[in-house]
């Protein structure tokens, strides 16, 4: 009897029943539609409507291209009791969605496109890109191939104009050159002395070159962080520099002194030689102003379409050829210019070695003041990071404590749950409001802990950056201190034997 009269509050469908309980059960289906509650209604049977078919506007393109009824985003599909995504059977209950016995989706419920957005690929495939591209690039290749062969005519004829000109340049300098040869006589001037003195200079210039070059290898033994290019730095390099431009000059002297000897044959050689360069181009520009397109001897030669590395702009060329021309006539003079050249080289050469010696000093003197300046302050950041660094520490443990503190009130909290939760019997397990008071107690505790939890980890790593720091700075101090030794002491002891210009000068 009581069976019976349960059978109006089953929530199942059973067949073998009135049709009274299933008329119930319809009525409270459409009323859950009504509600637009329907993806949570039981199957019944007889629910399944007929396919429908798609209504297309009669201007609309086929059906794989995109229509004008797809939508933006995507399908938009509901969810109900039989679509692609339930589990297969039926046995569903109205609590199903609250304590989840049921899964509301399954592998089939995801896909990755809509129609719509298959329609779009078909249209960007079906796309004739390719074949446009095709088109236009014939026709832009056969205008710029036509364009290239009459640029090419046009700059075939320019050639041809500057080579004549060319031919009728050189035949006229070779044949000045021809005159000048019958006027080269023979002069040789006595440098001896001169030379002497010279010699004895270069010699002395070798200790100020060690000197500056030591500096610089001793500067290189600095640490890390203090191998940069400071004043003093620059100053030791343009020293150096300052040593070879000197030498140079010495050495350019005194080549021109020993050039001086036999400069009567060192003159004619030069004449007959550009004599002969000149020939040897008159030929090769002949032969190349008869040579066309469609001679014989062609051949591809790689890389001349480019300076050579010897080449001489045309201004040089001709003020080659004139001086070329007037060498004879400048032999006696230059001699003479020669002499004072050379003690003015070495004078001048002694008083920029003294300047630049003593812009080295000043420069050395001032890294060191700066960088006794920059050791003190790293000392009082050091003392000030072992300080922070204890205070960081007593945070650290404060806030453990306080950790220590919160799990305490997270048992008391969590222990009155679990009295009231599995302890109450029956009805009186109830969510009344010391139950809603302990859940919130509950949530603040944990979010509390959290929050103490990550300001912990924070303060750690706040911890460890000062520690790192503390390493920097001992490491720093340590560069600063290697850095003072070799500028303060070795550095200034090895300079202090640079020679005088007195010295310099006296050979």
């Amino acid at each position: 009897m009581n069976f019976v009269n349960n059978m109006s509050t089953c929530p199942y469908i059973c067949p073998s029943y009135g049709n009274n309980l299933n008329a119930e059960v319809d009525r409270k289906i459409d009323k859950l539609k009504e509600t637009g509650k329907s993806a949570c209604t039981p199957y019944v049977p007889g629910c399944v409507q007929p396919p429908q078919p798609k209504v297309y506007p009669p201007d609309a393109p086929p059906r794989y291209l995109p229509q004008p009824t797809d939508t933006i985003s995507g399908d938009f599909l509901g969810m109900g009791t039989i679509d692609p995504w339930a589990a297969g059977h039926l046995d569903w209950t109205p609590q199903a969605g609250i304590t989840g016995v049921r899964p509301v989706v399954d592998k089939y419920s995801i896909t990755r496109y809509s129609t719509g957005q298959w329609r779009k690929n078909n249209e960007y495939i079906l796309t004739p890109r390719a074949v446009n591209k095709a088109k236009i690039f014939e026709t832009e290749s056969k205008r710029d191939i036509a364009n290239a062969f009459t640029n090419m005519d046009d700059k075939l004829d320019e050639s041809n104009k500057q080579l004549d000109k060319r031919v009728e340049d050189l035949n006229y300098w070779k044949k000045q050159v021809e005159k000048s040869l019958k006027a080269i006589t023979d002069e040789i001037n006595a440098l001896d002395q001169d030379r002497a003195r010279l010699k004895g200079a270069c010699r002395i210039l070798m200790l100020p070159e060690a000197i500056s070059r030591e500096c610089l290898e001793l500067r290189t033994q600095r640490y890390e962080p203090d191998l940069v290019r400071d004043d003093a730095e620059q100053e030791l390099i343009r020293e150096v520099a300052i040593v070879g431009e000197i030498r140079r000059v010495f050495m350019n002297t005194l080549s021109k002194v020993e050039e001086q000897m036999a400069m009567n044959r060192a003159a004619k050689a030069a004449i007959e030689g550009d004599w002969s360069d000149k020939l040897t181009s008159l030929r090769l520009d002949r032969q190349n102003l008869k040579l066309t397109p469609d001679s014989n001897l062609l051949f591809f030669h790689p890389g001349v379409a480019r300076w050579p590395e010897n080449a001489t702009s045309l201004e040089y060329w001709k003020h080659y050829c004139v001086e070329s021309i007037r060498n004879c006539e400048e032999v006696r003079k230059k001699s003479e210019d020669l002499r004072n050249d050379l003690m003015t080289a070495i004078i001048k050469g002694s008083q920029d070695m003294k300047l630049q010696a003593d812009r080295t000093n000043v420069a050395l003197a001032d890294t060191i003041t700066a960088t006794e300046e920059m050791c003190e302050k790293l000392e009082e950041n050091l003392k000030e990071n072992l300080q922070t660094t204890a205070d960081l520490e007593k945070l650290i443990d404060y806030l453990k404590d306080s950790l220590r503190k919160i799990d305490e009130r997270n048992k008391l909290v969590m222990t009155r749950l679990q009295a009231r939760n599995y302890s109450r019997p029956n009805v009186e397990n109830c969510r009344d409001e010391a139950q809603y008071a302990l859940m919130a107690e509950a949530k603040f505790v944990k979010e509390t802990s959290q929050a103490f939890y990550d300001k912990l980890r924070e303060a750690e790593a706040v911890r460890s950056d000062l520690m790192k720091y503390r390493g920097d700075l001992e490491k720093d101090i340590a560069c600063k201190r290697k850095s003072l030794n070799i500028d303060k002491d070795r550095c200034s002891r090895v300079r202090a034997h640079m020679p005088t210009p007195e010295e310099f000068a006296s050979g």
